[in-house]
């Protein structure tokens, strides 16, 4: 079995990498936000390859931010409100490593002459059932369960209060950031996130996980971070 530094090691790194990768990654895109059109998305990545470039490789250690989500739950507390957020976050987050796809695709596009069909095959994608169906899930389900989960982490005072609050406005800004097109809130709800996981890592450090997960470890996180 791993030793138990080493897994406090690597929630440590899921909660940082995550989502400080994420902000960078925010950052850093040139993907448009809300629902723009395919021949505007194609046609502003193909402006900024560079930048389309890196943004794809900020992609993998997005994909930490999923995992990290667990670590969250061991820390927020052996209670009904911490599983569930840890559920909701959890489950719903794991169409994030479909959806990141898009990035790929739009990178790809770009790069193409028959413009056109590009466009077209774009529009499809976007358009697809399956990803607007993972989408909304995704959306709804961690904004309800950073919630949760944030009022878990302040309620089981693991973590300073303000640390849940930031869980808890986090996606809030975010999603509204991104509807309304205001990118300086995207960006706080994701730089609200860094701020949160931080603070659940610094937990981690302090307690590793049996501290936790004994004194607070959510049902769903607990039974799989401490059985040896």
């Amino acid at each position: 079995m791993v030793d138990s530094r080493w897994r406090v090691v690597a929630g440590v790194a899921c909660l940082l990498v995550g989502s400080i990768g994420q902000l960078t990654q925010y950052l850093v895109t040139p993907v448009l936000g809300g629902d723009a059109a395919a021949a505007d998305q194609i046609r502003e990545v193909a402006a900024h390859l560079p930048e389309m470039r890196l943004a794809l490789w900020l992609d993998l250690p997005v994909i930490l931010v999923i995992p990290a989500v667990l670590y969250v739950g061991a820390v927020a507390g052996r209670s009904r409100l911490a599983a569930t957020g840890t559920v909701l976050a959890f489950l719903t987050s794991l169409g994030a490593s479909v959806l990141v796809a898009g990035d790929a695709l739009y990178y790809e596009a770009a790069l193409r002459a028959d413009q056109a069909g590009v466009v077209a095959l774009v529009a499809a994608y976007q358009a697809n059932g399956l990803v607007s169906g993972l989408l909304v899930a995704y959306l709804l389900g961690h904004a309800v369960g950073f919630i949760l989960l944030g009022i878990a982490l302040a309620r089981a005072r693991a973590v300073p209060v303000w640390a849940g609050v930031a869980l808890c406005v986090s996606p809030v800004a975010e999603i509204a950031g991104h509807a309304s097109g205001t990118s300086a809130l995207a960006a706080a709800g994701y730089a609200l996130l860094v701020v949160a996981f931080g603070a659940c890592a610094a937990a981690l450090v302090r307690k590793g996980l049996a501290g936790v997960s004994t004194g607070a470890g959510s049902p769903v996180a607990s039974t799989a971070f401490t059985a040896s």
